[in-house]
């Protein structure tokens, strides 16, 4: 499997493992799966990145991503698919890359919202305890986790900022972002978008 494609069905397992634990109709046993799901997929999804030979990383990432599947069969996925499959409505570009671009954004927010579960995915994670307890760790983590798959940015695809009212216009029409932990308001899917656009480069 090409490192790009790697990346891509990665960091859409991760993501479906985090937001199946914050999702307004999380369950206790989709959470402990979930928890586990991000447990094995956080080291196992950069080296396998990294040394697609690695059999002892690609059978982490089989297993974490099944779990991840699960999680999001018992709960479901939250803005982050919304958000990235109105990309990929209007770019038609691999699902995974989509939901990547916005995976931070999408996450700071809900940071915010649900800190004590974004806390317990960060130790999940191995993120080191930094005193914040404010669900901080996971979105760092995350942002490292892309930075080291040197995963591209929504500005690549061309959008500008022109585009993003009518990206803000068809995520909020999605199903997904109907199961985020606290409902969304146009201002803040405009806010992600644009957040995601000025950024142009990944770093840790």
């Amino acid at each position: 499997m090409p490192p790009s494609m790697t990346a891509n069905t990665g960091i859409d397992a991760l993501a479906q493992a985090i937001a199946g634990i914050i999702a307004k109709c999380s369950t206790p046993i989709g959470d402990a799966i979930g928890y586990e799901a991000v447990r094995m997929m956080t080291p196992a999804l950069v080296a396998a990145f990294k040394d697609g030979t690695d059999k002892v990383a690609r059978a982490g990432m089989a297993s974490g991503s099944m779990m991840a599947g699960l999680t999001m069969n018992i709960s479901d996925c939250t803005a982050e698919h919304s958000l990235g499959q109105a990309i990929g409505g209007l770019k038609h570009v691999p699902h995974g890359l989509t939901i990547g671009l916005v995976l931070v954004e999408t996450l700071t927010r809900e940071a915010k919202i649900v800190p004590e579960k974004m806390e317990r995915v960060a130790d999940a994670m191995g993120a080191p305890q930094d005193g914040t307890k404010d669900g901080s760790r996971c979105v760092n983590a995350v942002r490292k986790i892309l930075a080291e798959l040197q995963f591209p940015v929504l500005s690549s695809l061309g959008f500008v900022e022109g585009d993003i009212d009518e990206l803000a216009e068809i995520a909020l029409k999605d199903f997904f972002i109907t199961q985020a932990p606290k409902p969304w308001s146009k201002q803040e899917v405009v806010d992600a978008f644009m957040s995601a656009l000025k950024l142009e480069s990944r770093v840790a």
